[in-house]
């Protein structure tokens, strides 16, 4: 859970969750998860906000690294400008709506890599009032200039591919 200072005082806290479904009910413990090679990631963020009619989670930027560092260089982007990179392999299930956001992604590995994977999420929440906060995504452009203030970022992981059933 990660806090950020919002406003003229107020603390946010934050935090990002692998699930074992669609559904997003049954969430994976903190830490190392092993999945079998092919899993999709059910991926689900919260952040606890005091003035819950006000403001949204938007997914800014989501992105796998084979580090926990989130600053690291080489990345594999989910979504990038709050829309998804490739539509076939990741569905967002709900961004700038609520104080919760979800997606779920299939991420392709290179054949033979099954090295442990460190997922990251820039968030910022948005000030529903000022403006329309759901991302409206087209062949992976879009543009809007909404008023948002930006979290830290969260990760999960590692998660470790396993080439058989778990």
């Amino acid at each position: 859970l990660k806090d950020v200072q919002v406003g003229k005082g107020s603390k946010v806290g934050s935090n990002m969750t692998l699930y074992h479904s669609h559904n997003f009910t049954k969430a994976y413990p903190a830490g190392r998860v092993t999945l079998p090679v092919g899993s999709v990631l059910h991926v689900g963020v919260s952040v606890e906000e005091s003035e819950t009619e006000r403001f949204v989670v938007v997914l800014e930027d989501c992105y796998a690294t084979q580090s926990p560092d989130p600053k690291d260089i080489m990345r594999y982007y989910i979504i990038q400008n709050k829309c998804p990179t490739e539509f076939r392999q990741v569905r967002v299930e709900e961004s700038g709506s609520s104080l919760r956001a979800r997606f779920s992604a299939l991420l392709f590995l290179y054949q033979g890599d099954y090295r442990d994977v460190f997922l990251h999420c820039r968030l910022s929440l948005c000030d529903q009032r000022s403006s329309s906060c759901t991302p409206v995504c087209a062949k992976r452009k879009y543009r809007s200039v909404t008023p948002s203030v930006p979290l830290e970022p969260l990760t999960i992981g590692p998660i470790t591919w396993s080439q058989n059933e778990v």
